[in-house]
């Protein structure tokens, strides 16, 4: 396998996406007998792909991705790149067709081939996906600084958050529903227009550390640019006035950003980023003498209500926790204090949301913060010297060029 911090680590990302996969298809694990002649029956009798929802479709897409890239990751690299597409594939398969079987016996489940089809599309994608991205990450030239690969890392799990459900449209009317808000009926929220300053100019740290400082300034317009126009495109998406309004602002804010030392400008954007997720989770803050439960199961909100704002509600979480969790490590402190640090002061606003009414108070989001942390740690640990010379001492590199073009 490409030499890319070992392939032990994806072994167990390997591991980590298939209990994943099981907690979240076979919860809230209510068994019940049956006879298994009978649930092999059902799940080759019953095809339901005209009834799929669209956001169940993506979401069963999705959920396999990481599967079938992370096994790539963990295989030998010389084995061929068709075979360890097809041994990716093929554990895909055989864990999405036990997961169905297996649902026959569990109470709220449906066995359907239905969701297999999915299923083993997202982890032939992942696969796939996963042949150049880890020779590109990998590459001893331009993407073997850990900070590059973070910062591909995280910018990816932004898009995938902004860009929900992926799908563009060619419906007239639908890109007139995109842009209706800003139009028919503007109104600027001021955190709404805070929180779009921080993250995007978390953003524009972010390209940075890929591209460099000068190239930072005009990549983060661009992306903007693209994200904007992607959101029209984009089925069931809206824009929205408080973004447009934040988006001059976070280019002047990573212009000044840009020019400080790495450690404090990473140390301000965690500071501001926090502010912004607490504000998110508390605000309003209506506070109830009269608490509610705490969930310690996790996923246990994610796992109810409508799986299209769920799916992107989880990924929205992910970049923000994971971001935060950087931002931290720029300024000093490790992966693994940063982890901890997240997950408790997410913990703490869990604990104070059970007192706020709508608020779904859990464990879920501390684990998030925790796992964020391992990942990331995963990128850096026993990174080569040249790869610690590139995040160590300021926020923009020695020179703007990429070692690409030294």
């Amino acid at each position: 396998m490409p030499s890319l911090n070992s392939p032990r680590r994806f072994l167990y990302a390997s591991l980590a996406a298939t209990i994943f996969i099981v907690y979240g298809s076979l919860y809230p694990f209510a068994f019940h007998g049956g006879s298994l002649g009978a649930a092999v029956r059902t799940l080759f009798l019953s095809d339901h792909m005209r009834d799929q929802p669209f956001s169940g479709l993506i979401a069963n897409i999705v959920l396999y991705v990481p599967l079938g890239l992370f096994c790539v990751a963990a295989q030998n690299d010389a084995r061929p790149a068709w075979r360890q597409v097809l041994w990716a594939t093929g554990l895909g398969v055989m864990l999405c067709l036990s997961i169905e079987i297996t649902q026959f016996f569990d109470t709220g489940r449906v066995t359907t081939l239905t969701d297999v089809y999915p299923n083993v599309a997202g982890t032939l994608f992942g696969a796939l996906l996963a042949l150049p991205l880890i020779r590109w990450l990998d590459r001893p030239v331009d993407m073997h600084s850990p900070a590059r690969q973070t910062a591909a890392l995280l910018l990816l799990s932004f898009l995938a958050y902004r860009l929900f459900p992926y799908v563009p449209t060619i419906d007239l009317h639908a890109y007139w529903r995109a842009i209706k808000p800003v139009v028919i009926h503007p109104g600027v929220h001021g955190f709404d227009v805070v929180s779009y300053v921080v993250i995007w100019t978390v953003v524009g740290a972010l390209l940075c550390d890929l591209a460099g400082r000068r190239r930072s300034r005009w990549l983060l317009v661009v992306m903007m640019l693209a994200v904007l126009s992607a959101k029209i495109l984009i089925t069931h998406n809206r824009l929205s006035l408080s973004e447009l309004v934040a988006l001059p602002i976070a280019v002047a804010a990573w212009l000044v950003l840009s020019s400080m030392r790495r450690a404090w400008a990473g140390g301000v954007l965690a500071v501001l980023l926090g502010l912004v997720i607490v504000g998110d989770r508390l605000l309003p803050f209506d506070w109830q003498p009269i608490a509610h439960a705490f969930g310690w199961l996790p996923f246990f909100s994610i796992l109810h209500g409508s799986m299209a704002a769920n799916t992107q509600a989880l990924a929205d979480k992910v970049f923000l926790y994971s971001s935060l969790v950087w931002l931290i490590t720029v300024a000093g402190p490790r992966h693994a204090v940063a982890g901890a640090l997240v997950a408790a002061g997410l913990f703490a606003t869990s604990m104070l949301e059970t007192h706020l009414p709508g608020r779904s108070a859990e464990i879920t989001d501390a684990l998030i913060a925790l796992g964020a942390a391992t990942v990331l740690g995963w990128l850096t640990v026993d990174a080569p010297a040249t790869g610690r010379a590139a995040v160590a001492p300021s926020i923009k590199p020695a020179r703007d060029t990429p070692p690409a073009a030294e």
